[in-house]
């Protein structure tokens, strides 16, 4: 029996298989299936509650310092973490708010679940997203992020990077 899973309510996550040694030892080679059997992969829902805003948990505001200027004052945010392995996948609710980036230490997928998003160059350059809308924010960004009312984002990033930030 199959169910039907929108798109973007599914992650398939990965997960490491723990190498048996076996050391000589013949019964270690028999446990391989079992060590196996029980290291199943599995899809992650993307529960809608917490794409909805819903249940998600206060943020300790303190992580974005970096990107607020001292003199902003920086709008409350709440998150949900589906997943965190390899990449973070987790919905983040925030703004009205601007912050300043300056070189985004990672590649970041981004799609707007409520309101809209104003990303804009140094040279004066602005885009703008609204809800549906999905992008890429690539590595290296230098600019500013707006969100000019309430804002909620689900965002996939490379965890790799996140550590070495």
């Amino acid at each position: 029996m199959y169910a039907k899973v929108p798109f973007l309510t599914l992650l398939i996550a990965s997960t490491l298989l723990s190498a048996c040694a076996t050391d000589g030892d013949p019964g270690a080679a028999e446990a391989m299936p079992a060590a196996r059997a029980a290291s199943v992969i599995v899809p992650i829902a993307l529960e809608t509650s917490f794409l909805e805003g819903k249940g998600l948990v206060l943020e300790d505001a303190s992580q974005y310092n970096e990107y607020v200027e001292a003199d902003e004052e920086r709008s409350p945010s709440s998150s949900h973490t589906f997943h965190l392995g390899k990449i973070l996948v987790e919905v983040i609710e925030a703004g009205p708010g601007k912050v300043r980036i300056d070189g985004l230490p990672y590649d970041e997928f981004v799609q707007i679940l409520k309101g809209r998003l104003i990303l804009t160059l140094d040279d004066g350059r602005s885009f703008e997203f609204e809800e549906g809308d999905s992008l890429v924010l690539p590595k290296g960004y230098v600019g500013y992020w707006e969100m000019p009312e309430p804002y909620r984002e689900l965002v996939v990033v490379d965890t790799e990077m996140i550590g070495s930030h």
